[in-house]
């Protein structure tokens, strides 16, 4: 019934915006851009977004349901609207360019980055957020292959094949028709795979939030502040689709004894797609910035002297700034198990110290601070083979997304 109900709703919204592209035509000019659900202002579509307002003529504007950073955007000069207001729906179906970096529209279980609902007829362009270490798409073994969808899969293979199925009734705003943002040819295989795409709708150029901040938030100047005045922890743990919990490290003492003694700034967020984790109190025995969800970690990345990750994307940022990674994976053979799995091998895509519990995780740390260019070597390798380009540039970008 959900799939029925679904391919009826994209028939019926498709149907209303091809009858409105009658009477408001895209203007190439006019680039529409959203990001995480919605959420927040962050990530590749932000960096980009940055870009094209101070150093392009294009037009651009950025949709969101979170009303504080639309007040915070205007209020800097960007062009920000409510994503459920006539004006967002104007330029949904105005602009000839929708970008995201995350969920392109609304699916079962998010809600979509933009409005995709309403992107039949402009170019779509899929940044995504991340280098995959963890399983994504067909590459996940979190994959549904439960018999009814097995069913669906197969009753539709023919239909699939059809324009009018792929383009109309399948997704949503003609989100089978876009192109995606890789970082080297060894990712764009990953993607293709992934997400059952042809390498021709995958582009291979450089990531923005690896290029320099073009203009920071208040919050973010904030934070930077209190980062160049201690050493600095960042804490970044992958969400748990299953919430399968693992114990934070400030709730052990002798975890927090160290950090205490070696004056460490122990920086977090709650990520965005966890749903359950209540991001409780951390100890305020150790001196602590706790970010909100909205916050953009790519603002302070390069600023950061030690990452502690287990799966998340973020290791390969860290590795673009040529630094190791602490890998805190207590739940390893869970995760790979029960979870996501990995997209790439972990052993071979991974750089720094890899620690099962909080005693090897102290020691590990304290390896890191005495020898910090120990990895030197290991870490360009490894990012050679993720990167395509040594150092990402706005301009170059632009170019071959064909902005």
């Amino acid at each position: 019934m959900f799939y029925i109900l679904k391919f009826i709703l994209n028939i019926s919204t498709n149907f209303l915006v091809a009858i409105l592209h009658l009477f408001i035509k895209k203007e190439k000019n006019l680039v529409l851009f959203g990001a995480w659900m919605g959420q927040s202002f962050s990530d590749n579509s932000r960096f980009l977004f940055q870009f094209l307002h101070y150093q392009s003529d294009r037009n651009v504007v950025w949709v969101s349901r979170n009303k504080q950073i639309i007040a915070q955007l205007n209020e800097l000069g960007y062009t920000a609207v409510y994503m459920h207001s006539l004006r967002s729906y104007y330029y949904h179906l105005k602009a000839g360019t929708h970008i995201v970096c995350n969920v392109p529209f609304r699916t079962k279980d998010f809600k979509g980055d933009i409005l995709g609902e309403l992107s039949l007829f402009a170019k779509k362009i899929q940044l995504w957020h991340g280098i995959p270490l963890k399983g994504i798409g067909k590459l996940s073994t979190h994959n549904d292959n439960s018999i009814t969808i097995k069913e669906v899969r197969r009753m539709s293979a023919v239909l699939k094949r059809t324009f009018f199925y792929r383009h109309l009734v399948n997704v949503s705003g003609g989100w089978d028709d876009y192109r995606i943002l890789a970082t080297s040819e060894l990712i764009k295989e990953v993607f293709s795979e992934a997400f059952e795409l042809g390498k021709n709708k995958i582009i291979v150029t450089s990531y923005p939030r690896n290029c320099d901040c073009i203009e920071y938030l208040p919050e973010e100047k904030g934070a930077l502040r209190q980062i160049e005045k201690q050493k600095t922890i960042l804490y970044v743990p992958t969400f748990r689709e299953k919430n399968q919990l693992i114990q934070h490290p400030l709730e052990n003492k002798k975890f927090r004894e160290f950090l205490i003694d070696r004056n460490f700034l122990w920086v977090e967020k709650k990520h965005l797609a966890d749903h359950e984790n209540n991001n409780e109190e951390i100890s305020s025995e150790v001196a602590t910035l706790n970010l909100p969800p909205t916050f953009d970690l790519n603002t302070i990345l390069p600023f950061v002297e030690i990452l502690i990750t287990d799966y998340s994307s973020i290791s390969f940022d860290f590795i673009y700034f040529g630094k190791p990674i602490q890998y805190f994976v207590p739940d390893f053979n869970l995760y790979l198990k029960d979870e996501r799995g990995f997209s790439l091998d972990f052993e071979e895509y991974t750089v720094g110290w890899q620690s099962n519990n909080l005693e090897q995780l102290i020691n590990n740390i304290d390896q890191q601070v005495k020898n910090p260019d120990d990895l030197s070597e290991k870490i360009s390798l490894l990012k050679h083979k993720v990167y395509k380009n040594e150092k990402a540039f706005y301009a170059q970008i632009e170019s071959e997304l064909g902005l």
